[in-house]
């Protein structure tokens, strides 16, 4: 199950940017006589780690389809996921079907996500460096480097896909 049905690292990065939004508020009243700034930094931080376990947990926790359409999207996606992870599209008719109709959702995905990670992390990065937390921007770094190379990534097997499907 995929609460977004985008190619990675687009849910990654979305859920990144709406933990950092739900944390700040948090981070504002722990640094209430302190600077602003330092508690967006402390605020992206919690949003990098929280981007990467609320996707995790709610794709394991599942929830009930309910309508008979949306179990056949979902089970159509999971197709599209596993074409994506071996590298080629699935046999059956009604497989490549469904690959065909998801590759775009992937590509914009990892467009997306590329384009919406490199503003934020970056925004972060100078952020951080402009109130001193040299680590945390280290750290923003390591995590944009991952994105780019989860969108480039997706975005090869992506064009694998889309020319064994022609």
């Amino acid at each position: 199950m995929s609460l977004v049905r985008l190619g990675p690292p687009a849910p990654y990065v979305l859920f990144m940017v709406l933990a950092t939004l739900g944390w700040l508020p948090v981070r504002l009243w722990e640094e209430r006589d302190g600077s602003v700034l330092v508690a967006l930094v402390r605020a992206g931080l919690n949003g990098v780690i929280w981007g990467i376990i609320f996707p995790f947990v709610m794709s394991r926790m599942g929830r009930r389809h309910r309508t008979a359409a949306e179990a056949e999207r979902a089970a159509a996606w999971g197709v599209t996921r596993a074409a994506l992870r071996r590298g080629e599209p699935p046999t059956g008719e009604a497989g490549r079907a469904a690959v065909t109709d998801d590759l775009p959702a992937v590509r914009r995905g990892a467009l997306w996500g590329a384009v919406l990670g490199t503003l934020f992390l970056g925004a972060l990065i100078g952020l951080a460096v402009h109130v001193g937390r040299t680590a945390s921007a280290i750290g923003f770094g390591v995590i944009l480097v991952a994105v780019l190379a989860e969108a480039a990534r997706t975005r090869f097997r992506e064009r694998r896909l889309r020319a064994a499907l022609y």
